[in-house]
């Protein structure tokens, strides 16, 4: 259903295919009696394989994570190997089962490992738990089985015994168990895809200003007691751009513009496109002069950027304006006042940084290696 939903759930169509054969595998062990057909042998255990597979397939696409190869089929070819050989020696139907009950385990532990490794919520470490402890039971059922079972250890005594429906429960509880668990894993994904596309500019991967504006209070109760500093930029002559370029070279030009942002201003800030050609930064822990330097290297980066469109290499320049605020300071005012700052830099000429509230940054005139002043 999931992958019906969305074709690029190809990990939910993994895993429904790992319950699809094993719910084949299983009902052709329940219903196996005396000398098996050697078809019906291949059957059982190529739909248990298979299943095994999609299933260790399914849990690391899942999870981003690479198929380990090499694991899988060392342990599938040994495994195989030895159901072949008991297959001829009915009485090695002890070894055969532990040969494939042991691969369960690896199977459920290899999974676990995979969850683990790149588990990024408590849904992670609650299925990654699931499979250590099927994992676990199974191996006790393994040693309980031959120290306490039927003897001798056939087909046909193994299934009149109480292990057999106890496996054949336990097995049953555990795939409804990691199956409503992996369930709620892909609502987790859905919750936090749908939020990203609600904090989301489509266009450019940065945040929206609603999201901007929600995520400023926590940035700066972190950064307490230092101040913060805020910088907006919007791009010059940008109408210019689409009219002469075409509107795509303008869609490329702003999400060039906002990967050069995010690179410069650095992972501890905030980065957000508040509509058209306009873009804040919100620095963390940055003082007056901290911020005027991070807002006149992203001037020149932007200045020194080249983009390559169909029909030429496109130039820009942005104007920015810059302040900080104090942890008691008003957001919503030093918002304000940086946009104005903004278009004084744009009535000064462009291609420029202003300090809110000042004609100029400093009265020294501070000069960049691009000879503008700053």
């Amino acid at each position: 259903m999931l992958f019906f939903y969305d074709r690029k759930q190809l990990p939910a169509l993994r895993l429904a295919g790992a319950y699809f054969l094993a719910t084949i595998g299983f009902t052709l062990i329940m219903l196996a009696e005396g000398e098996l057909h050697p078809a019906y042998r291949g059957a059982i255990q190529l739909s248990l394989l298979g299943s095994h597979f999609l299933m260790i397939w399914g849990v690391a696409s899942l999870y981003g994570q690479k198929f380990p190869k090499l694991a899988f089929w060392l342990a599938a070819a040994i495994v195989a190997s030895v159901i072949l050989y008991t297959y001829s020696h009915p009485s090695l139907f002890g070894m055969r089962f532990t040969a494939t009950s042991g691969f369960v385990v690896f199977v459920d532990l290899l999974c676990g490992y995979l969850v683990w490794r790149a588990r990024t919520h408590r849904i992670d470490t609650a299925i990654s738990a699931i499979l250590v402890v099927q994992a676990f039971f199974t191996f006790y059922r393994i040693v309980q089985i031959h120290l306490n079972g039927p003897s001798p250890l056939t087909l046909d005594t193994f299934n009149g015994s109480p292990f057999a429906s106890s496996m054949q429960t336990g097995n049953a509880i555990f795939a409804v168990v990691i199956g409503v668990a992996l369930f709620a894993r892909y609502s987790v994904n859905l919750v936090m895809r749908l939020i990203r596309l609600a904090e989301t500019d489509p266009l450019t991967g940065l945040l929206n200003r609603r999201a901007f504006e929600a995520r400023v209070e926590r940035l700066r109760a972190v950064s307490k007691p230092f101040p913060t500093g805020l910088i907006i930029c919007d791009i010059d002559h940008f109408k210019r751009v689409n009219d002469t370029h075409g509107h795509d070279a303008g869609d490329v030009a702003l999400k060039t513009v906002a990967k050069l942002l995010r690179e410069v201003s650095g992972e501890t800030s905030i980065c957000a496109r508040l509509g058209g050609e306009e873009f804040c930064i919100l620095l963390p822990e940055c003082n007056e002069e901290m911020t005027r330097l991070a807002a006149t290297r992203l001037r020149i980066a932007i200045e020194s950027l080249s983009i390559p469109i169909p029909d030429n290499d496109l130039k820009l320049t942005a104007s920015f304006g810059y302040c900080v605020l104090a942890p008691e300071d008003d957001f919503g005012a030093a918002m304000g006042n940086a946009d104005a700052a903004v278009y004084q830099s744009k009535n000064d000429g462009r291609n420029r940084v202003r300090l809110a509230g000042s004609g100029c940054t400093d009265d020294t005139l501070h000069v960049d290696r691009t000879g503008a002043r700053v």
